[in-house]
């Protein structure tokens, strides 16, 4: 982004930007061109759009475009990102002019970055073929992104961005089993995270089944429906810098 554009920006946009920065070092990395993926370079599809996409766009909209990805998760006041229920958006011209544009679309919002200088017209072309795709065949575009995002490298960065928006109401914010939840849930209470010693195996299916399924509190929900198998593993990573003592 321009320095003229950057002066526009207000400074929660900034954050968000910042934070984007601080974990766009987790993402995956993108194929040069859309030759391994379309057959030309020059040609866009829709599965080099899923791959862009989840290197460009999942921070923000998430790993399957419904939302809640790690940036909104570390930004209060961050606006709805659901790619199912665009404000602006409605056909692919108009997602042309968004992606392309960001904020300087009438009505879209400043956290918007535009991708006009920074991705090709072949790579802005599949994107908006693949969010096309998103609404017409859902299940279908969240299993590309799937495929996509098992290139994603786990982080710690990762994991505590989807720690704090999704555990630490909880857990607290640092693991104490203090969120501001843990006043009304007692019967059991959530557990210390500081103290845990279990092993990855065992984090990995409390976390992706809920508490219930692995016969533990009925009130620890499911996320295995919504984060994919490289953002647990992020969060596996950051649940061990909680650990205090031996």
């Amino acid at each position: 982004m321009s320095l003229e554009n950057l002066i526009r920006v207000p400074a929660a946009a900034v954050a968000a930007l910042a934070a984007a920065a601080a974990l766009a070092g987790s993402a995956p990395a993108m194929a040069a061109n859309a030759q391994d993926f379309c057959g030309a370079e020059a040609t866009p599809c829709t599965r080099y759009g899923a791959h862009v996409f989840q290197a460009r766009c999942a921070l923000c909209h998430g790993s399957d475009g419904l939302g809640g990805g790690v940036v909104p998760l570390s930004v209060p006041g961050y606006p709805p990102t659901n790619l199912l229920q665009p404000k602006h958006a409605h056909d692919a011209d108009e997602l042309r002019k968004l992606v392309s544009g960001g904020p300087g679309v009438k009505g879209v919002s400043s956290f918007m970055p535009p991708w006009a200088d920074e991705l090709t017209l072949t790579q802005i072309e599949s994107v908006v073929q693949f969010l096309v795709y998103l609404r017409k065949d859902t299940e279908a575009a969240r299993l590309m992104l799937r495929a996509e995002a098992a290139a994603m490298k786990p982080s710690t960065s990762i994991g505590r961005a989807l720690y704090q928006g999704r555990c630490a109401l909880c857990h607290g914010t640092e693991g104490r089993a203090n969120g501001r939840m843990a006043a009304i849930i007692k019967d059991p209470p959530p557990f210390n995270l500081t103290l845990s010693r279990a092993p990855d195996i065992y984090l990995r299916e409390i976390i992706a089944k809920g508490g219930g399924a692995m016969g533990r509190s009925q009130r620890m929900p499911p996320w295995g429906g919504d984060l994919n198998q490289q953002e647990i593993e992020s969060v596996i990573l950051f649940l061990k810098t909680l650990r205090e003592g031996p």
